[in-house]
């Protein structure tokens, strides 16, 4: 009965002591737990009774600021937006959000490779930004989770309606001619090249048109017979492997572009009404967002007319980002939820977490022993959070030579950071904390290639 999330430890080598602690426990057992938990019907039902509420989130540690979240998103699948007060953090925010939900969770990040340096786009960041607000325009049932940072909700976006016309939608067995497909593409500032390797790029040979949209993290192989299309596909650059044929795709040109922001808006007036915004320090993002401001619109001015004219694509800051006075404004007209340290609004709603990061053990295996008995205790269960079957192994083999007794149920998961829920009476550790070992995130890849299969 060893335990399903790890199939690997179930193998006849493996020592039958193993077997008597693991359960088949997984993630959503525990985020069930907190849907049902009257912490999280309580914040559900505050969002709900009232217009634009303002809602504070207390004593959150570790991964417990995600887990409500996926709670609460599991409960109601509202459209969330998660601001993070800088870049790496919130890649780690996402890689949780993506492993508790097993979804993909987007990022909307910055157009620029340094933070409001309008004059060094990044071609992959420009992608992201594009593939988000493509997302946010076709509906779906379940609302999308997004993750940002300050930087990059300063940047404008172009309008709904603007990216809307400027979008060409081809579906299997439509009537589409190619000499249609290179006007459009010409017409949007698409690169024609002999073969694709980034975003803005297209090319032609014969009745095969590959491109690559602003809007997919792959490029697609369009074939014709005719003026028919049929077959879509995406394909890996390096390989030229089919990755997945679809039936129908959205080409989107490079929204950063200066002839589609005569009319560019804050993200926050793009997603739908009612979006919940969480926030961690609202202080904290509006002091970057008015430094960044003040940055961006000082080396607007101390460039040259030969250099503006030169670079179309460069954009006074005053249409290229949103400055803090303006920002504030429009969270006035959402749903906020701060979590963190610092608190920004009077709340409406307030909630407490009784939550105890995970304790440092540099690596005593001794004090984690202690540790796991004073839990058991206090009636508390221990739960190890980790994706690597060996790890569990490790684990089992190192304790059971220093106490057959001690007993804790792995969890086929990787989270930034362990918490200990007093309430909910859980411990939930992460073994890179109790290794001692650097973590870093990995997040989804959206479409696995098929292996042996040739465009």
């Amino acid at each position: 009965m060893f335990c399903k999330n790890f199939p690997y430890l179930c193998s006849s080598h493996l020592k039958p002591f193993f077997a008597y602690i693991c359960s088949s426990l997984n993630i959503r057992d525990i985020l069930d737990r907190y849907k049902a938990d009257d912490r999280i019907k309580a914040l559900a039902q505050a969002l709900n009774a009232s217009k634009n509420p303002r809602i504070q989130l207390r004593g959150l540690v570790g991964s417990s600021d995600s887990a409500m979240a996926v709670a609460l998103y599991f409960l109601q699948h509202k459209h969330m937006i998660f601001v993070l007060p800088e870049r790496e953090e919130a890649g780690y925010f996402q890689a949780d959000l993506e492993n508790l939900t097993g979804k993909e969770v987007l990022l909307f990040p910055s157009s620029y490779r340094k933070p409001f340096e309008f004059t060094q786009p990044d071609s992959s960041n420009v992608l992201a930004r594009a593939e988000v607000l493509n997302e946010l325009n076709h509906s779906s049932e379940f609302g999308q989770l997004i993750v940002t940072y300050p930087e990059a909700l300063a940047e404008k976006v172009i309008d709904r309606a603007s990216l809307e016309k400027n979008t060409l939608e081809i579906s299997l067995n439509n009537k589409l001619g190619i000499d249609f497909i290179n006007e459009f593409l010409a017409d949007y500032d698409f690169e024609r090249v002999d073969f694709v390797y980034e975003p803005g790029q297209y090319s032609i040979r014969g009745g095969i048109v590959d491109i690559f949209s602003f809007s997919h993290e792959l490029p697609y192989r369009v074939e014709f017979f005719g003026d028919f299309i049929e077959s879509i596909r995406t394909f890996e650059i390096e390989s030229q492997l089919s990755v997945e044929q679809v039936k129908s795709i959205t080409i989107v040109p490079n929204v950063q572009s200066k002839f589609l922001t005569e009319n560019n808006i804050s993200l926050l007036e793009y997603v739908d009404a009612g979006t919940q915004i969480w926030i961690k320090d609202v202080q904290f993002t509006l002091d970057v967002i008015q430094s960044g401001f003040k940055k961006a619109t000082q080396v607007w001015k101390a460039l040259s007319v030969e250099d503006k004219n030169q670079n179309p694509d460069w954009i006074d800051p005053k249409f290229g980002f949103t400055d803090e006075k303006l920002i504030a404004d429009q969270l006035h007209d959402f749903p906020i939820v701060e979590f963190g340290k610092q608190f920004f609004y009077q709340a409406n709603h307030s909630f407490n977490f009784d939550m105890r990061p995970q304790p440092s053990f540099n690596k005593d295996f001794s004090l984690l022993i202690h540790n796991f008995k004073n839990n058991e205790a206090d009636h508390i269960e221990n739960f190890i959070l980790t994706d690597s079957a060996r790890q569990v192994e490790r684990l089992y083999a190192i304790l059971e030579d220093l106490d057959k007794t001690v007993k804790f149920t792995p969890i086929s998961i990787s989270l930034r950071e362990g918490f200990v829920d007093r309430e909910q009476k859980l411990a939930c550790y992460t073994d890179h904390q109790i290794f001692d070992r650097y973590y870093k995130y990995k997040l989804k890849k959206r479409l696995p290639a098929l292996a042996g299969d040739n465009p």
